[in-house]
């Protein structure tokens, strides 16, 4: 039996060609995709001014926070694991001064 024979075959029993099924199936796929974006819209459109302001400064400000908590745990390791200091000193405004003027001293 030939490709021919068996795609008509296919047809007359009720079954769409493969090149019909996969865009039956793009359908679906782009029927979703829009079913989606629109409870999106909906969500959005439910949530409070004041909730989207904090939501929108919260999604900001993570990256500044995060950097800011590794700087604290770079100075502590490298300080006290690294330096072997005393971890109180590791906070303290003097130890940093101490070392700028170090740094940045005139010889």
């Amino acid at each position: 039996m030939s490709m021919a024979d068996e795609r008509m075959d296919r047809e007359e029993s009720g079954f769409n060609s493969t090149a019909e099924e996969g865009r039956s199936g793009r359908k679906k796929r782009e029927t979703r995709v829009k079913a989606d974006k629109s409870s999106d819209k909906n969500d959005k459109k439910q949530r409070s001014k004041g909730l989207s302001i904090l939501l929108w400064i919260l999604r900001k400000s993570i990256v500044p926070v995060i950097m800011i908590i590794m700087l604290v745990a770079g100075l502590y390791i490298g300080y006290v694991v690294v330096g072997k200091q005393a971890e109180a000193d590791v906070f303290s405004w003097a130890t940093w001064q101490h070392l700028y003027d170090l740094i940045f001293a005139e010889s």
